[in-house]
């Protein structure tokens, strides 16, 4: 078995690039055939994953954070055995699994001897997502502070303190309208959220109890309701602490489609894009994830 490493040198703030020390290291002493690839361009990661097959007999791992993830899973074929070394700002995803991504060595060691687990993906009309899709405030945002990162001097914080003063202090609602499993939902909306994983954001807990192998996605929306309220709510919502509040709808689902007549702005793992409409559907049992044992949140 050979273990290709995928890295990303950009994620958080060079961590990716820090780690190949430490990946050579750990090979070396594990005696393991092994190739490290590092990223130099946008879906560099998708197209280094793409290169292998299921005959290559190789363990893929992505080095960096969720967009690495996400650029890994749109790549790879969902035969071949997946791992993550946790390398972004936020590892999200990651939190899922563990929050303690300081010790990388242990991380990397703990990851390559693990067993495979069958997890769930999300699959959109655009892209195969592992962690979340979300439209309304989160999402402008995100597609606001990526714009001012592309086309101004404007650092990552910067422009997310920019977008979150713009975006949040004066929240706007979208009209959508969504099916669910079969069933309709009609109203103006704050967010509507479409969990695989628990977090996001950096640290945010929308959905505090999905299970990222049960076949369902947690759908979280908030309606529109007083301006004041929704800061609250949203306080609630950042901290896990909403699901038992009735100004919140939370449902399980397999099947989801969202149109609305002004263009959405939608982010999947961090990727954003414009759209009328959404559609995804859960992939259960997708792809082959390492897990070490003690990492119990997947059965």
């Amino acid at each position: 078995m050979k273990h290709i490493f995928i890295v990303n040198k950009i994620s958080g703030k060079s961590k990716g690039l820090k780690a190949v020390t430490i990946i050579e290291k750990v090979a070396r002493d594990l005696k393991l055939e092994y190739m490290v690839h590092i990223t130099q361009y946008p879906l560099h990661a998708k197209a280094i994953a793409a290169q292998y097959k299921p005959e290559d007999e190789v363990t893929v791992y992505a080095v960096g954070g969720d967009g690495t993830i996400l650029e890994v899973i749109n790549g790879l074929d969902p035969a071949i055995p997946f791992g993550i070394i946790p390398c972004g700002s936020g590892n999200d995803f990651y939190r899922l699994l563990g929050n303690d991504t300081n010790n990388c060595e242990k991380i990397i060691i703990d990851t390559i001897k693990a067993e495979c687990k069958k997890i769930d993906l999300g699959q959109s009309d655009r892209l195969r997502f592992i962690n979340c899709t979300s439209i309304g405030l989160d999402a402008d945002v995100n597609f606001m502070a990526s714009s001012l990162i592309r086309k101004t001097f404007l650092n990552k914080g910067a422009a997310y303190a920019l977008a979150i003063a713009d975006k949040v202090l004066f929240p706007e609602t979208k009209h959508l309208k969504i099916r669910i499993d079969g069933k309709d939902f009609e109203d103006d909306y704050f967010i509507a959220t479409i969990m695989n994983g628990r977090y996001y954001g950096n640290g945010a807990l929308p959905a505090p109890f999905a299970s990222v192998n049960d076949g369902y996605f947690d759908v979280i929306l908030i309606k529109k309701c007083h301006p004041v309220l929704v800061y609250l709510l949203l306080g609630k919502y950042l901290q896990g602490k909403h699901t038992a509040d009735s100004h919140f709808t939370i449902l399980k689902a397999k099947h989801i489609i969202v149109t609305c007549d002004n263009l959405m702005s939608i982010q999947s793992d961090g990727e954003n894009y414009q759209s009328h409409k959404l559609e995804i559907k859960m992939v259960e049992k997708a792809i082959s994830l390492k897990v070490p044992s003690y990492l119990d949140i997947i059965k």
